[in-house]
């Protein structure tokens, strides 16, 4: 298995980047190498990826999550893949994102050394690009919001989320109720957040 690892920090909570790698149908917005990101079901999504100027397409499951701080997929077939994600908060609203990315390349590169070396590239690439996304995002998301008795509210994390899933087109209808969060632990909460719809409401 070749492996790479890399890190870089995003100015946004960890929840609310925890939130966007939940999204999986975003990816290919901020991953260079994911082609295209097709949910099947509640648990999983269909995934091409361009790996080194090869195409590898596998069905990607979601083994373990900790909401806030840890998110891991494999691939259920084709060539060996997975990906741990995990969030470490830091001052002013920061968050370290690691990511180590483990992939059989031998049926898709010449070498162990090539092929870490695409790995190191990709991944660096990656990771910039949800930097750039989630910034970018939460940079479109008001600081505060002023009620009619004009007393302002804070934004936390969970209201810069729902400005972030505004922001990529995944916001509910006003007589829509939001689909049920992942759960507080275990495995393949995050899927959901692709399906979920909500229930009709009468106001």
């Amino acid at each position: 298995m070749s492996t790479a690892r890399e890190s870089i920090e995003v100015a946004v909570p960890a929840g609310v980047a925890y939130e966007q790698l939940t999204h999986f149908e975003n990816y290919p917005q901020f991953m260079s190498g994911v082609m295209s990101m097709a949910p099947i079901d509640s648990s999983t999504a269909h995934m091409v990826l361009d790996i080194g100027g090869n195409r590898a397409e596998f069905d990607a499951r979601i083994t373990e999550t900790r909401p806030g701080e840890f998110l891991c997929w494999e691939a259920m077939d084709g060539p060996q893949v997975s990906e741990a994600l995990r969030l470490e908060p830091m001052a002013d609203g920061m968050t370290r994102v690691i990511a180590e990315l483990q992939i059989d390349a031998r049926e898709l590169m010449p070498t162990e050394q090539h092929a870490v070396e695409v790995l190191n590239r990709r991944l660096k690439a990656d990771l910039r690009g949800f930097k750039r996304f989630c910034e970018e995002a939460a940079a479109k998301t008001p600081a505060t919001t002023t009620v009619p008795t004009n007393r302002p509210i804070t934004a936390t994390p969970a209201t810069i989320a729902r400005g972030i899933a505004s922001a990529s087109g995944t916001t509910h209808a006003s007589n829509e109720r939001p689909a049920q969060g992942p759960p507080a632990a275990g495995n393949l909460g995050p899927m959901q957040h692709m399906h979920a719809r909500g229930k009709q409401t009468r106001i």
